[in-house]
């Protein structure tokens, strides 16, 4: 792709969200930064500096997303690359959590059909070395991010001969509010059996 871009990006309250709009925006692309409805007040700075905000919760049913696509495409036209970065960090052994997915699935296809009818586009998924490695209490984590990487590949053998690309980006450690409380999921119950390794997990994020 050449020219001046315009993005999707979820997740965008904080982290690496956040610093993708912000490189973004000073290439002179347009952003379209989205977040849940309770931190849309944390992208009031990011629209002083040229985004443009909307209300985006991936765990919306399809409907809702949607016309959420809609309203996005309406505003330039177009969305040239889509960022599912949006995710938390569920603790909690494999056996007694669910995957974590199905919110990024459903974002694709919201905005895929209008990138299908264009014939160009790029859908970035952002994973993580989590993807590759094994860590108790993180089995949702885990999967999900493992999930991530085929899912990816899966749709780039998919998109290809269309003219769009699907790619994904596995990022080491490095340091942002990902492990705040805020951004943890608890889980309900607990395993007695996993609950000395669960502990110590827990005890150092």
């Amino acid at each position: 792709m050449s020219g001046q871009l315009v993005w999707l990006i979820t997740g965008t309250s904080s982290g690496l969200g956040r610093l993708l709009t912000l490189e973004a925006l000073k290439r002179d692309d347009k952003v379209i930064a989205t977040t849940r409805s309770r931190s849309i007040h944390k992208l009031d700075n990011l629209k002083q500096q040229g985004a443009d905000v909307l209300e985006l919760e991936v765990t919306a049913p399809l409907e809702d997303l949607h016309e959420v696509a809609k309203q996005a495409v309406a505003i330039y036209g177009r969305v040239d690359v889509l960022v599912n970065n949006a995710g938390y960090y569920c603790p909690g052994a494999l056996e007694e959590t669910t995957t974590n997915v199905f919110g990024g699935l459903n974002i694709i296809r919201a905005f895929l059909p209008y990138m299908r009818a264009r014939k160009t586009g790029t859908v970035v998924w952002l994973g993580s070395i989590a993807g590759w490695i094994s860590l108790a209490n993180a089995g949702l984590y885990n999967a999900s991010k493992a999930a991530i990487r085929s899912l990816s590949m899966v749709l780039d053998a998919e998109l290809v001969s269309i003219g769009l690309r699907s790619m994904v980006f596995e990022f080491g450690f490095f340091r942002t509010e990902f492990l705040n409380a805020e951004k943890r999921m608890a889980y309900v119950s607990r395993i007695a059996d996993y609950k000395e390794v669960c502990g110590a997990v827990e005890a150092v994020v």
